[in-house]
This record gives C-alpha cells, structure tokens and sequence, in this order.
C-alpha cells in the first residue's frame, strides 16, 4: 500500500525532475551507517492499439530506495529495497502497460513493496553468496527492468571468482514480477510447486574474446542452455569491429507441465550479429533463427518469474522468437557529443518471417525503433530518455507506442 509519506517522497522528485535540479549536491561518501541510494523515475506509455483494441496508457512516479549496510567483521552484509509507483495517470480499461497494478475491474492502481532484504556474503577474490530477495542478472534467470520498477527473485546464488573462468550457482523457488506486492512459487499446471536451478562460467580472454555458458532446469517443466561468444576486433586507429553470438536451447523436462511447455516441447535460438565502430557511430547487422516451437524463456509463463532473453532482437515491444521464425536487423547508433554534450541515439529494425502458423500459412512482423537520451552536462545521475516503436504483425495487433522515461537518482548517506 502507498501511504501519504511515500505519496510526499515520490512527488517531490518529480518536481525535481521537472526543473532540473542538480541532484549531485546530495552525493556523499560511504558512512559507518551503510549507504542508501535512490532512484526515482519517471515514466510515461502510450501504446496506441489497431484492430479495435484497447490502448495501453499509464503515467507514474516510481521509487527505487536501496540500503546496503556496513559489513560486519568485512563479511557480512544486510541489504533492502523498497519499490513503489504512484499512479499520475491510468484510466480503468487502458491497463496492460506494466507501470501499474492492472485490478480484476480493469482500473490501474499504485503499487508499493519490500522488493530485497537479502544477506551478502564475502568470499575470495571478489566473489560473494547472496541469499534471500534479489534482482538477478544471469542469462537464463534475470529480473527485467524496462517498466517503473524491476522484478526480483527468491533465490540463493553463489559466485565463485578464479583467475581463471567466473562460476556461479544459482537456485530459486519463487519471484516477484514487477507489481506484483508478494513472491508468488513457481507452479505447474497440476498445481505442484517446483524450483529453478542454474549454473554457469563465463571468461574473458584479454579484453578481446568473451565466452559465456549456462545451463537451468525446472524439475517436470524445463530446461534451458545458452552459449555467447564476444569477439572485440580494433581493425586500425579508426575502426573496430563486434562478432557476437547467441545460443539457446529449450526443451521439455519430463511432462513439460507448463502451459505451452508439453512433453514433446523443443526449440532453439541462434542470434548472431556483426557490428562497425568509428569514432561517435555504431551500424550492426543481426540475424536470429528460431527452430522448432515457439521460444519459452520464463520459467513460469512470466506469472512471478519476470526473466527475459539476452539476444539482439529483444526489442521494445516484440522478441522476434516464434514457430520457425527467421529475423534479421539493422541498427545505427551515434553519439553527438560534438555537437550536443549528452546527447545519444540509435534507430533500429527488425523483421521476421517464415513463422509457423496453425493453418499452414506463414506468418509475419516487423517493428522500427526511435530511442534518444540526453543526459544533461553538469548535472550528475540525470537521464531524459524517449522510446518509439511501430510494429506490424500477422500475429498480433499492431502498435504505435511512446514511451517518455526520466531517471534521476541521489545517495542520501
């Protein structure tokens, strides 16, 4: 529940925000009372929906307060988040926008939770055992932040540096999706409860090659596997070049007793993407290939479990990951540094083909991309960013959307 002292907070930064205030002033150092950082972000969508749909529009203040205390004995540590977001705006039948708690009624409501209290323990060379409620960030279990607020999990992970190749373990049992106020289980179709395990290795190899695996299973639901390889090549004083490539393979466990995940569920991913750098410009070209079913990447149907994919052709609105899809894009980003100070862009497209339809015809889509930020010189932790998507699908309804995103954040001690 919002009360009226965080109603107070949230407004206050929205106030700031709208007459650009220098939020550095605020900064300070680490004290021997922990440190507490927040965040606030402003956040506007608007996604104009075709074929006599309803449209999805939603304003918000949202709040992202952390308190990390200090170690004890250089050990332990405690840590937790608060997230909340006050609706500015949301009309009852134009939910489905993420930034608010969509009622059984159809009306939009604000939201507010304990997000993390999770304890951090130390090991050598920089690794570390969290346990408790987080936000992850590994391939195959990630809480998504592309709303007012991120999701979190339930989990237990363990991250083992070496001087070699990184490890990590992971398991969990519930999670929270980004409104909801509690930590849902993860549960079949029958109603059983299960868990989610994950174990990966990454390594980087001089700065120039990066490799990364993993490999989840969710007992009688799921299996997941992905493989990333980064190569960074400087081609001369003036350009550079990117191979990145992406792999992933899902398939049922036992019974597949999910929805969409049945006993003979099988799919595969391969993204791979090539990109020129020289001096303030990026062009990348990207090709994905779906085989098999469509691709099931949350372990739960995205119910608690808010995980995402980590290929290129995730994009604002669409994934590009259906029945036999093939996809390709083409993506421009510039720095104008030069000329504005702060000020960053990139266009994109994606178009995907070949789906595989129930009747036996092929399906297709498409979606183009507008992003800009500007993050304003001279005051620190400030970002104005504008997101716009078009998408035209044979699959799905078709979408103008806007999104308006101000993020600005203080460390109060």
């Amino acid at each position: 529940m919002i009360t009226s002292a965080h109603k107070i907070l949230v407004s206050a930064g929205f106030i700031a925000t709208v007459f650009c205030f220098d939020l550095s002033v605020f900064a300070s150092e680490d004290t021997e009372y922990g440190n507490l950082d927040t965040t606030f972000r402003t956040f506007y969508f608007n996604r104009d929906k075709k074929q006599d749909t309803p449209d999805s529009v939603a304003f918000t203040q949202a709040l992202m307060a952390r308190y990390h205390s200090p170690y004890v004995g250089n050990t332990v540590n405690l840590n937790a988040s608060f997230f909340g977001a006050l609706k500015l705006n949301g009309e009852t039948g134009k939910g489905g926008t993420g930034l608010l708690r969509d009622n059984a009624d159809g009306s939009q409501s604000s939201y507010g939770k304990l997000a993390e209290i999770y304890a951090s323990i130390k090991l050598p060379n920089d690794g570390s055992l969290d346990i408790g409620r987080l936000q992850l960030d590994t391939p195959l279990l990630n809480d998504s932040d592309n709303r007012a607020t991120p999701s979190t999990t339930q989990a237990g992970l363990i991250d083992i540096k070496t001087a070699g190749p990184d490890f990590y373990v992971l398991a969990s049992d519930r999670g929270s999706a980004k409104t909801e106020d509690n930590f849902g289980e993860y549960t079949d179709t029958s109603g059983k409860t299960y868990n989610v395990y994950v174990a990966g290795i990454d390594h980087e190899f001089d700065n120039t090659l990066y490799l990364h695996g993993a490999a989840g299973q969710a007992d009688n639901v799921l299996q997941q596997v992905y493989l990333n390889a980064k190569y960074q090549w400087k081609m001369n004083r003036d350009y550079s070049a990117l191979f990145d490539a992406y792999q992933y393979f899902g398939d049922a466990d036992g019974e597949g007793a999910l929805d969409g995940v049945g006993p003979n569920y099988s799919s595969d991913i391969t993204n791979l993407v090539a990109q020129i750098s020289r001096s303030n410009a990026k062009f990348s070209i990207s090709l994905q290939k779906v085989r098999g079913d469509s691709y099931r990447f949350s372990w739960d149907n995205g119910v608690h479990d808010d995980n995402d994919l980590k290929v290129w052709h995730v994009v604002q609105r669409m994934k590009f990951i259906r029945a036999e899809e093939e996809s390709w894009q083409i993506r421009a980003d510039y720095d104008f540094k030069n000329y504005i100070e702060g000020l960053t862009a990139f266009v994109r497209y994606t178009s995907g083909d070949n789906i595989r339809r129930s009747d036996g015809t092929e399906g297709s889509e498409w979606e183009n991309n507008i992003d800009i930020t500007y993050r304003p010189p001279g005051i620190k932790n400030l970002s104005l960013r504008w997101r716009n998507s078009t998408v035209r699908s044979s699959e799905t309804f078709d979408t103008n959307e806007n999104r308006i995103i101000i993020n600005y954040s203080i460390a109060a001690f």
